[in-house]
């Protein structure tokens, strides 16, 4: 592992200004050939063509090698990388790759350069440190014991042309050959723009092993230790054996070991709000089976090192937030040694490299792992063996405690007091008042609804209701309804949009206004959002209004923003934008006010919602069966699978079987296996797709059915076929109609239905 910042030295400043003037008037990067004779012709590189290698004459050695991994896919696999230093070392240069997962070629070199610096000789050695698609060319010089060095960082384009993208140079600070066998050396060079910022030069520290080390040693490593490392976890930062867990924390070894389990990442995500701490029940089953799979511990055990909640079956749950994040200079763990026990566990010797401390073993670890089968494992024990104290983890945070948590997010008396308050407000303190009063008296109509709900927590921020539902919150939109408020959930209508239409044309005729909103969030809170037109200023007041056990309602937050602009489409969007971007957030926010029917919006929710605009080219391009393979992406499926499963997708191995891939696709599209097998990743010795993440979320823009027509008098009948006309909302560039799309779909009688065609019309957006 290898940090490298790549700038330039202020020996380099008339290089760096030519450099530029190459760029700016050829207007593309300039060859290597030209940057070594512009740096050869200010004195930095060595005048004499012999005195190091030519990084083109290193390319050239490996050029086949590379071609090859290219077309094959294989350029960072390990077997590359061996293939490539191993040639290089046959051509006599000294090399290694940035992992340290392959020993050194030509490491004698570098021990006799070593002797040179001690004994104060001159000598001159070029270092090769190759990663992927780019190799870095160390060019040392020593003389009286003092070492320089110049970096050059080289990289292949898309046009298989090398580039030197930095050069960079410095005398080594720090130099030393460790017991260990790694080379390690410091220097600094300046660079403007982090001048500018640090008033420093700019520090830049390298560690490459040099002596050999057993490749079952590396296996080990990569096997048991690398995955976890020391990064957000303390599996390997403090003592503990299964007779005693010590302080072991099952949290970040559920945050660890899920995406391994899984191939995809923890659903369980920190809040977007930097200031607002999340917090979820895990099923027990979910979060049991991750830390059961690698640690041998018994349930209840599990629940005494954990907040566990009976009643539900569930874990609680905080993922890391903002004031639990570490550095990122973090060491890299290297087993040095190995015993295999009688019992079948394996004892491990672990040593933390830590080039940016300048060593190559900041501590060490003895671990013990339990193989249980060739692709099972469980550790078993973690000794900490030559730390001096919990300083050396300078880089390593512990997760808050529930009081310090309680400390920073629960006991804060307003959850908004990290989002922008307007700094006047265009209502008075009575008015305000009134609309407090008017929030709570709208409370009242609906505490029929919320009289029986049980609280989960007693933090201040969410409504900490158990099991909100939708059913729950459409009925208390349709009550606020009656009562005579405009009123909205998620995909329901709104409630007396009428209002807001009058707002609206009074804003549009610069006539002092107001309405208020009752927007009922899925989990019971609601939020009373006053939209208010004064003196040709927008603002709006928010009153969020929580629940007591027995339905008793009060008043949570209260929040005054500045609105920089309106908008009601024709179709009947109401869209917003805040002055100060809410963090995180949308550029914009919306209601639909006029009303959609309940089968546009059945329709959307069987058909539409869930296939996404933006991540591959379903609803973006014109198709049918007879160019079907046009849209054929690997990245698609997870998508699908969610549509046909309601589930998220796990994968097996980070692949996904044939008989899945092929029975949903096959379904959902006019396609065959041979078309699917050709486009979309198959694999035949596993019998296997590849898996393409795409995170399950909604990305703007969505579309929603507005019309539909049907081959049949009946919307059910298998044998008929539907066309549905979808209008994509793009609320962030404040459209509801950014495009048109014509879908055509065949449902089935068992539920499933096909896609057969789609066709896309730009409207008021381009299409993305």
């Amino acid at each position: 592992m290898l940090w490298e910042k790549n700038k330039i030295l202020p020996l380099f400043a008339m290089v760096s200004t030519i450099i530029l003037m190459i760029v700016g008037c050829a207007d593309r990067s300039p060859e290597v050939s030209e940057l070594r004779e512009i740096v050869a012709s200010n004195g930095v590189y060595p005048s004499n063509e012999g005195d190091f290698y030519d990084p083109e004459s290193i390319a050239a050695v490996y050029r086949d090698i590379y071609e090859e991994a290219i077309e094959t896919n294989t350029l960072c696999s390990l077997e590359t990388l061996r293939r490539i230093i191993t040639r290089l070392g046959e051509n006599g240069y000294v090399a290694v790759d940035s992992e340290n997962q392959v020993d050194m070629v030509g490491a004698e070199q570098v021990v006799e350069f070593c002797k040179a610096v001690d004994e104060k000789k001159n000598a001159k050695l070029t270092i090769i440190v190759i990663k992927d698609l780019s190799f870095q060319k160390f060019d040392m010089e020593t003389e009286n014991g003092n070492v320089d060095i110049v970096r050059g960082y080289y990289q292949y384009d898309q046009n298989g042309c090398l580039q030197n993208k930095s050069m960079v140079s410095y005398p080594a600070d720090i130099w030393q050959y460790t017991e260990e066998g790694y080379l390690l050396f410091e220097g600094s060079y300046f660079s403007d723009e982090n001048f500018v910022l640090t008033l420093s030069d700019t520090p830049e520290h390298t560690a490459l092993r040099v002596l050999p080390l057993d490749e079952k040693c590396r296996e080990l490593n990569r096997k048991y230790i690398l995955p976890v490392g020391y990064e957000q976890n303390n599996i390997f930062l403090t003592d503990w054996n299964e007779e005693d867990f010590g302080d072991l924390d099952f949290y970040d070894i559920f945050d660890t070991f899920y995406p391994i389990l899984n191939k995809q990442p923890v659903p369980y995500t920190a809040d977007e709000n930097l200031g607002v701490g999340a917090v979820y029940q895990i099923p027990e089953e979910v979060f049991e089976n991750v830390i059961t799979e690698y640690f041998n511990i018994g349930r209840e055990m599990l629940r005494q090192e954990t907040t566990y909640l009976s009643e539900d079956m569930a874990y609680e749950y905080r993922p890391r937030g903002f004031y639990e994040a570490e550095y990122s200079d973090i060491p890299y763990p290297e087993v040095v040694g190995y015993t295999e026990n009688q019992d079948g566990t394996i004892t491990l010797i672990v040593n933390a490299v830590c080039p940016n401390s300048n060593t190559s073993m900041a501590y060490s670890h003895r671990t013990v792992i339990r193989p249980i089968n060739e692709d099972c494992f469980q550790y078993v024990s973690n000794q900490m063996i030559s730390l001096n104290d919990d300083s050396d983890l300078w880089w390593h945070s512990d997760r808050l405690s529930q009081e310090e948590w309680i400390e920073i997010y629960g006991e804060t008396e307003n959850s908004f007091w990290f989002l922008p308050q307007a700094e006047n407000c265009l209502i008075t303190k009575a008015e305000k008042d009134e609309l407090k009063d008017t929030a709570l008296t709208a409370a009242e109509q609906v505490r029929e609804v919320y009289k029986d709900i049980e609280l989960v927590t007693d933090f201040s921020f969410g409504s900490n209701i158990k099991e909100f539902t939708r059913k729950q919150c459409r009925e208390v939109v349709t009550l606020l309804g009656r009562a005579g408020y405009v009123s909205v959930t998620e995909n329901t209508n709104m409630e007396n949009y009428e209002k807001v239409e009058d707002f609206y044309t009074a804003y549009m005729e610069k006539q002092d206004a107001m309405v208020t909103i009752f927007d009922v969030n899925r989990d019971g809170l609601i939020g009373a959002v006053t939209f208010i037109y004064r003196d040709n200023e927008l603002q709006t007041y928010y009153v969020g209004i929580g629940w007591q056990e027995g339905g008793i309602p009060e008043i949570k937050d209260t929040l005054v923003s500045d609105i920089a602009e309106i908008k009601l489409t024709e179709k009947g969007y109401f869209i917003y934008a805040h002055e100060d971007l809410i963090p995180h957030s949308s550029l914009r926010q919306y209601w639909r006010i006029k009303p959609l029917s309940d089968k546009c919006r059945e329709l959307t929710a069987k058909y539409v919602y869930g296939l996404s605009y933006v991540n591959y080219n379903v609803l973006v391009t014109n198709w049918d069966s007879n160019n079907v393979e046009d849209i054929l992406m690997p990245c698609m499926f997870e998508d699908i699978y969610r549509i046909h499963t309601g589930e998220n997708l796990k994968t097996e191995n980070g692949r996904i079987p044939a008989d899945i891939y092929e029975k949903i696709m096959t379904t959902y599209f006019p396609v065959s296996v041979e078309q699917l097998r050709e486009k979309c990743g198959f694999d035949e010795k596993s019998n296997s797709y590849e898996y393409d993440m795409i995170f399950g979320r909604q990305y703007p823009p969505f579309g929603e059915v507005v019309d539909y027509s049907v081959s049949s008098a009946d919307v059910e009948n298998s044998d008929g076929a539907i066309t549905l006309v979808v209008d994509g909302v793009w609320a962030d560039y404040n459209s509801d109609l950014a495009f048109t799309n014509i879908i055509v779909v065949q449902p089935f009688a068992d539920g499933t239905f096909r896609y057969l065609s789609n066709s896309i019309e730009q409207k008021e957006l381009e299409i993305p």
